[in-house]
């Protein structure tokens, strides 16, 4: 499909690496013009999609505006079949929208109508809603009152807007791919117009925090602001920017000073519940702020999953993400977040998981590492590599691709030293016969057959960069690799494939399976066991 691509920031970044790696033809993009940057102000510099789209080799333009004759001329003689607008900055003229044969997609922050406007990220947030998402919409001249086409949701619990931007940004790209795909047999849904409610602009009036309001509201003025532009208050005439809260137990009324429970001191009691803020000076105790600046680590960590529930936190068992947050709280004292490039199951394995974690302590990327490694034991969890990387970096967002491997053992002795290591399957694999088979999944395809039905993905299509499956004495390997992948989507393939080398399914009954779209149609599910993450791809820094 033509494509022309309308976006700036760097919300809309995924959305453009998504259309493309869908194989769609973006012919041009169009952003806003380079502004003025750096520490003084003096150098012009790309908007994030405009450096994204260089680096991919599309055209780009930047008009001041798409009212002259001339633009919307060169517009039309793109012929596009569609544009996809994601946070581009300019009204489109009524000539723009009817331009590409299926007019203009806007990928939207929110679940229209509620929060059209020009910061529904913020405005959700700072309201206390438990529910935001993306919409898909077919753009027309109204401020997003255009019919809708496919939606998406997540919770917002205590993200920021910075934490909330990243992940709807993944989820609106996924979201726009798959719409794509069946674009023709959609049904537009005309937006009720009573329930709209507008996300205005953020003004700068209302950054300053006002420690009489109930505590929870600020909480949400807080994390709606952060990272920008940040609330704030004054201290001793020097102004305070707080980044992140949470409302803890302690004693007495807004502006009165009471005792507060976690850091068994008496404060102002309005201010009691702040967890990290930055400033240049604080007279207030350690106990109650991390004051410092926040380094960012990238950590890379090996971990045999036997043990743990999963990657991610879980109510119902120990996780890695747990283990490493609790070392890595006492290392420094600070409740420490970590977000990794994949999620894996219980039993899933990982020979080099890339994570982050925010620290405030003064710590060299050395001393974390060995410290962490220190306070994992005995979990079989190992940081290989740590090292500090930019404020922007991200371990799940700014990753463009992740590869595991499979393991199977094909033998009939049992495991001894690889117990819990590999899947056994006694009966001979036809290792050739799985890799021919393998090779009708590689590619954009909607692998509903193929992902759990738990998984959270908004969308079953996803793009397979490589499935191969080699042998090695008597091991079988089947390697996969995709810039993401849904849940249980690996595991599945490969019993699938596991039925073909053992003669169990013929070769072409994967390309049915998948074709199938049913859930019904998957032969077997692998067992986690097997299953290792190996790789998380980011850019040409490596990391």
């Amino acid at each position: 499909m033509r494509i022309i691509f309308m976006g700036t920031p760097d919300f809309a970044v995924p959305t453009l690496q998504a259309l493309v790696d869908a194989a769609h033809d973006v012919v041009c993009v169009y952003t806003q013009p380079p502004r003025p940057g750096g520490r003084r102000g003096r150098e012009l510099t790309p908007s994030p999609v405009q450096s994204r789209a260089e680096d991919l080799g599309i055209e780009v333009r930047h008009p001041t505006s798409l009212k002259s004759a001339e633009e919307q001329a060169h517009f039309a003689e793109l012929d596009a079949d569609v544009a996809v607008v994601a946070a581009y900055g300019l009204i489109l003229p009524q000539a723009v929208l009817d331009a590409p044969e299926h007019g203009c997609l806007n990928v939207h922050a929110s679940i229209l109508p509620k929060w059209r406007g020009a910061a529904p990220i913020h405005r959700a947030i700072m309201a206390g809603d438990p529910v935001t998402g993306v919409t898909i919409m077919q753009m027309e001249a109204g401020l997003d009152t255009g019919p809708m086409l496919a939606f998406a949701r997540t919770p917002v619990e205590d993200k920021t807007t910075g934490e909330l931007t990243e992940e709807l940004a993944e989820i609106g790209a996924q979201l726009m791919v798959g719409t794509l795909i069946d674009l023709a047999a959609l049904h537009p849904l005309e937006q009720d117009d009573d329930k709209a409610t507008y996300a205005a602009k953020i003004d700068k009036s209302e950054a300053r925090i006002h420690w009489s309001r109930p505590a929870e509201e600020v909480v949400r003025q807080i994390h709606g602001l952060s990272p920008f532009p940040g609330a704030w208050f004054e201290l001793d005439g020097d102004r305070v920017k707080v980044l992140r809260a949470e409302k803890v137990d302690g004693e007495g009324s807004p502006g009165e000073v009471g005792h507060c429970a976690r850091s068994n001191c008496s404060v102002p009691a309005s201010r009691r519940w702040i967890s990290k803020l930055s400033c240049e000076e604080t007279r207030w105790p350690r106990g109650l702020f991390s004051t410092d600046r926040m380094t960012r680590f990238a950590l890379t960590l090996e971990f045999d999953g036997t043990p743990f529930f999963g990657l991610q936190r879980q109510k119902d068992g120990p996780s890695v993400q747990q283990a490493v947050e609790e070392a890595a709280m006492r290392v420094t004292g600070e409740e420490v977040r970590m977000h990794s490039a994949g999620r894996t199951d219980a039993g899933v394995h990982a020979l080099a998981m890339r994570s982050h974690v925010d620290i405030a302590k003064d710590i060299t990327p050395f001393r974390l590492m060995e410290a962490l490694n220190a306070h994992l034991r005995p979990d079989p969890i190992a940081v290989t590599h740590c090292e500090i990387v930019p404020d922007d970096w991200h371990a799940r967002f700014s990753c463009t691709g992740r590869a595991y491997v499979y393991r199977i053992a094909n033998r009939r002795a049992p495991l001894t030293l690889e117990k819990d290591r590999l899947w056994q399957v006694p009966q001979d694999l036809d290792a050739a016969a799985m890799h021919r088979a393998a090779q009708a999944l590689v590619g954009l395809h909607d692998f509903t057959t193929f992902r759990s039905v738990h998984c959270q993905s908004d969308s079953p299509v996803k793009t397979l960069d490589r499935l191969a499956v080699e042998r090695d004495g008597e091991e079988v390997r089947i390697h996969a690799e995709a810039r993401s992948f849904l849940h249980h989507q690996v595991r599945s393939m490969v019993g699938c494939l596991a039925l073909v080398g053992m003669g169990r399914w013929d070769e072409t009954r994967v390309a049915d399976a998948l074709a199938a779209r049913d859930r019904q149609a998957l032969g077997l599910n692998a067992p986690p066991h097997g299953l290792y993450f190996v790789r998380a791809v980011y850019g040409e820094s490596g990391n």
